[in-house]
């Protein structure tokens, strides 16, 4: 790329058509090749479609059904199915072989073959190791029951193509099939000649178009050689006779241009030249009035900066001035703000003085109520004891009871024994009396147990509730106690409250004094600070007239200089008016 940009516009031109030209050529002739490959590959393939066909129509039918029980080249049979094949071979031309195949489930047997290949096959051999392109394209002729050509392959002894052909009884049975291989390296050769064709064509062609078009070229840019050179000499500053050639075409537009802008260049120049005489002159008298101005505003910048310090410092006294107003206004205030927080917490205090005061009153009652519930429940103990008692009593009864009739039972069964078959009947009753009064005996028993039980626990019930009478008699006695240290406190808390808000008012009108004094401080260091900010900006605008004027001064000599830089540039360019 960079070489490129070295390159004059006519060689550019003469490269950059010259590589279109050779990308077109290139598009076009990979286009024909590969429509010239697939037409040779299509006609290819419907010739040896055609070929295939005609070979196994001209095979008689017995004798490729002959062929079947082949067992050695020899065999008159094979011989004459040989001769055939060769035959056709010679005529076709282009057929390079031919074999006849019977499928078999473990590979093919070679049943008949041209002669240029008894190197390779004997008559009935069995192969296992067929090609698979072969072997898919024979099962597929016999499947669809016509021609079936493989693709272009390539082995060791060139490039080829086959077509296979089934073969048929007299039955019209398939019995095998014939394949033929063609040598497909002429078509290589076409598209190698084409090729070569195209490239001869397409150099003459660019070698043809590069000669007319280095002349055309040349013919079109020599104006604009022409105005490249009128271009250098005025960029030297030679602006006197300037011819150019005028065309109808963007150089001839481009050459009028230059001409054009050669001419108004030279008016510029010359008012230049004018100008800068008249500049010069004028920048002599504005450097002596600059210096003259810069030393007054010299005096006025010095007299401002110290009324700018002056002020400054004033600023500095009001400014601690108001910082430590704010400083003891803040403090009354936080003072003002934790004698208002402490006023508001001896409220809340006093409040929950009152309020604990009353529930202190409620568990006072509360408690009587306890106590009196826990005689009533020591009472009811003690009368569930007694009666326990009373009932122990009566089951002591029913077991005497029970043992005397038992007893009897025990005499009545005696007796009814004594009576023999008369006192059966006395004797079942007798039996049935004393099972009642075993049954009575034993129930009293269990009934006598858990009275005890229940006489054991309420004698534990009776001790308990006497402990916890004693303890209802402390506790009603602790909070009575508390009652009244609870009126103590609220009647102190009411006490604090009242004295805390005299406090608070007080701290707030300290507070409020404070701030007025502060608001007048700040007014007054408000007022200093703009008087202050009021001589700095008098201050800086003083130095920056200060700088102006500097500036304008150097200004002024420098455009002084520039002036006679620009008379001397002026000499350089060669004008009309100076002949």
């Amino acid at each position: 790329m960079r070489y490129f940009k070295n390159f004059s516009l006519k060689n550019k031109l003469l490269l950059t058509v010259s590589i279109i030209v050779l990308t077109l050529f290139t598009v076009i002739t990979i286009q024909s090749i590969t429509q010239l490959h697939t037409e040779l590959e299509k006609n290819l393939e419907q010739e040896l479609k055609s070929v295939g066909l005609l070979t196994s129509k001209n095979l008689a039918p017995n004798n490729v059904e002959n062929l079947l029980t082949v067992k050695g080249n020899d065999d008159p049979q094979f011989k004459e199915i040989q001769s055939n094949l060769d035959d056709i071979k010679d005529k076709q031309g282009v057929m390079y072989w031919s074999y006849i195949w019977k499928m078999e489930p473990e590979g093919v047997t070679t049943i008949g073959y041209t002669e240029n290949l008894e190197e390779v096959y004997n008559a009935g051999e069995l192969f296992t190791d067929i090609a698979p392109i072969h072997l898919k394209t024979a099962k597929l002729a016999i499947k669809n029951d016509q021609p079936e050509v493989t693709e272009i392959f390539e082995d060791p002894y060139g490039t080829w193509r086959t077509v296979f052909s089934p073969l048929k009884d007299g039955n019209g049975k398939t019995i095998a099939v014939i394949g033929i291989d063609y040598s497909a390296d002429y078509i290589q050769t076409i598209i190698t000649k084409s090729v070569t064709k195209q490239i001869i064509t397409a150099i003459i062609g660019l070698v043809i178009l590069l000669f007319v078009l280095y002349f055309t070229i040349d013919r079109l840019l020599k104006p604009l050689n022409k105005a490249v050179t009128v271009a250098d000499q005025v960029a030297n500053g030679d602006l006197k006779d300037v011819e150019l050639e005028t065309t109808n075409d963007e150089v001839g537009k481009l050459s009028q241009s230059i001409k054009t802008m050669v001419t108004n260049l030279q008016h510029v120049i010359l008012n230049i030249k004018n100008t800068s005489n008249q500049v010069a002159s004028s920048a002599t008298q504005l450097t002596a009035n600059a210096s003259e101005s810069y030393k007054n505003s010299t005096n006025v910048s010095n007299e401002m900066d110290r009324m700018a310090r002056n002020a400054e410092t004033a600023l500095i006294m009001t400014e601690e001035t108001a910082t430590a107003m704010e400083e003891s206004a803040e403090g009354i205030q936080r003072i003002a703000e934790s004698a208002y927080t402490v006023s508001e917490s001896s409220n809340l205090t006093s409040n929950a003085a009152k309020q604990g005061n009353e529930v202190i009153q409620q568990v006072i009652g509360q408690m009587n109520l306890i106590n009196e519930s826990v005689n009533q429940m020591d009472e009811t103990i003690k009368g569930l004891n007694s009666n326990s008692t009373k009932i122990s009593g009566i089951v002591n009864f029913i077991t005497d009871i029970a043992d005397q009739t038992n007893l009897l039972a025990l005499n009545a069964a005696i007796e009814a024994a004594r009576a023999g078959e008369h006192g059966k009947g006395f004797a079942v009753v007798a039996d049935e009396v004393k099972k009642l009064a075993e049954q009575s005996s034993h129930f009293a028993g269990e009934i006598y147990k858990i009275i005890n039980e229940i006489q054991v626990d309420s004698n534990a019930s009776v001790t308990v509730m006497e402990k916890g009478k004693e303890n209802v008699k402390v506790g009603l006695d602790y909070t009575t106690q508390a009652g009244a240290i609870f009126k103590e406190i609220l009647n102190s808390a009411k006490h604090v409250a009242e004295q805390i808000q005299e406090i608070s008012a007080a701290s707030q009108q300290i507070s409020a004094s404070s701030e007025e004094v502060a608001a007048t401080v700040n007014n007054l260091k408000a007022s200093s600070q703009q008087s202050a900010e009021f001589s700095l900006s008098v201050s800086k605008l003083t130095d920056e007239q200060l700088l102006a004027m500097q500036e304008v001064r150097e200004a002024s000599a420098s455009l002084g200089q520039t002036a006679e830089e620009l008379q001397a540039l002026i000499t350089k360019f060669e004008l009309e008016d100076d002949k």
